[in-house]
């Protein structure tokens, strides 16, 4: 079985899966936690692969806690993720600069800065896509907030986690859409390299394609799908500029990372795909950039 079955293969299957799950609150998160588990083992055997000895453990357990924090409002953990995630952030450094001490391993500074790197590029990444799920949760509730039923109460849950949902599922279709319009087109039409040390078979041509396709399908999407009727022309232009260029960005980022491991994955779990951290490397970059961007201008 060729590469090219075995990514179609597991597109079909799992692409539904994911949809499906995108509705569900409690999966979604539960999704994300197991992603970022696999996807920071990841990044640290990449630091392995090049003699380091990162603190897998801790870095693991502090990568749970970070993408905890974006979740407070459903877990009812009490403040907000601006209160929690720099206490998770404090404590954790605090703990691996002293479990460092303890281990007495070489390279101190090499090891925390490696730890605490990769708990963040994925624990921000990640915890950021489930902020962006959050976000309808938090802005019904404050919607509620002056009326007489406060918090979540009177907030029709399927309402909201349907709106999440596609909103969610908007998100990654357009990288995905990104992704196939730059290969196909830089495959047929490419011949400036962007970065030919790093990614040697990105072209501009190709990378261009992908922004325009991806602020294409939002644009689309946004009057024909509708769960996103609320995603006003600014915002969709906006998540198309994300998706489509800063998707991109994390593509060569961790592209950067597996060529300085001299690897050609991350891992060998998913057949045809590589691993965990292949398949959401631009996502890592694009969900903490709406999460952001729906705090400060909303849909």
């Amino acid at each position: 079985m060729n590469n090219l079955v075995k990514r179609i293969l597991v597109a079909v299957v799992g692409i539904p899966i994911v949809v499906y799950i995108a509705f569900m609150p409690y999966s979604l998160l539960g999704l994300t936690l197991i992603a970022g588990l696999l996807a920071v083992h990841e990044f640290y055997n990449l630091a392995k692969a090049k003699g380091f000895i990162p603190q897998i453990e801790i870095g693991m357990a502090l990568t749970v806690a970070i993408i905890l924090t974006f979740a407070h409002f459903r877990l009812h953990l009490g403040g907000s993720t601006t209160e929690l995630l720099p206490l998770v952030l404090i404590i954790g450094t605090l703990v691996v600069m002293v479990a460092e001490m303890i281990k007495g391993y070489p390279n101190p500074l090499v090891q925390l800065s490696l730890t605490l790197a990769g708990a963040l590029y994925v624990g921000l990444g990640l915890g950021g896509l489930y902020g962006v799920h959050e976000y309808f949760l938090v802005n019904a509730a404050h919607i509620f907030a002056n009326s007489s039923e406060s918090g979540i109460a009177g907030i029709d849950p399927s309402v909201i986690s349907a709106q999440a949902g596609y909103f969610i599922i908007a998100m990654l279709a357009s990288i995905w859409i990104c992704d196939s319009a730059a290969f196909f087109v830089g495959r047929k039409f490419g011949h400036n390299k962007i970065a030919i040390k790093i990614s040697p078979n990105k072209s501009w041509e190709g990378g261009i394609a992908g922004l325009i396709a991806a602020i294409a399908f939002w644009m689309i999407v946004r009057v024909n799908i509708g769960g996103l009727e609320e995603v006003s022309l600014s915002t969709a232009i906006a998540m198309g500029i994300i998706a489509g260029a800063i998707g991109q960005v994390g593509d060569f980022a961790e592209s950067m990372l597996k060529r300085d491991a001299g690897v050609k994955d991350s891992s060998t779990l998913i057949p045809g795909h590589g691993g965990v951290l292949d398949r959401i490397d631009s996502i890592l970059f694009v969900a903490p950039l709406t999460y952001v961007y729906l705090q400060l201008f909303g849909l």
